[in-house]
């Protein structure tokens, strides 16, 4: 089962243009499902139903290291100002994962070295950045032992269908995405 782990979706995350629409009749017939993980949004689209592709739900979260992506979480923290440990901690405590979101970006809120210092539970690889930086993702997650995740991180149309994650096992849940992250049964792809 491929699943885009990171889309973000306009009027939910600040900076999208990507609306449902455009989302339905963007994505590729190569997925067979989609993770919404809005900027600090964890709520379900009410009215977001797609026929052919599961969707599901984590979110990204700010923090003064670097973007977290979490899955697992039934709400988020009450406040955006908190450390990436404490992020961490709750994430880990709820019984999420938490997944570096695009490491070693240039251009977004990203950990680089200091990845290394955090128990991440996945690393990512990340469709709108370059080879080098995914590079060092998959160098960071070989040291530390960690599974890698994929997603496009589209905030626009032209973004989607670039990398995903490929699980071993059938996904009904979100629950499923956690325990398969947490296996190690899950592997980044080219879409």
């Amino acid at each position: 089962m491929i699943i885009d782990l990171h889309i973000h979706i306009e009027g939910r995350s600040h900076c999208s243009h990507l609306s449902l629409q455009e989302l339905y009749r963007g994505l590729s017939p190569k997925l067979d499902g989609i993770c919404i993980t809005d900027h600090e949004v964890i709520d379900k689209i009410r009215h977001l139903h797609f026929q052919e592709f599961s969707v599901f739900y984590g979110v990204e979260l700010w923090s003064d290291k670097g973007d977290i992506l979490a899955y697992g979480l039934k709400n988020i923290l009450p406040s955006k100002d908190l450390r990436a440990k404490e992020i961490i901690d709750f994430i880990h405590h709820h019984n999420g994962i938490a997944v570096a979101a695009h490491p070693f970006s240039s251009r977004h809120n990203a950990f680089h070295e200091s990845v290394y210092d955090y128990s991440f539970d996945a690393i990512e690889i990340n469709g709108a950045i370059g080879k080098n930086e995914n590079k060092l993702a998959r160098q960071a997650a070989e040291s530390l032992g960690l599974p890698l995740t994929g997603g496009s991180d589209a905030h626009s149309i032209n973004q989607l269908n670039t990398v995903a994650t490929e699980f071993e096992n059938g996904i009904n849940s979100i629950e499923d995405i956690v325990k398969a992250i947490k296996n190690k049964k899950c592997k980044p792809v080219r879409i």
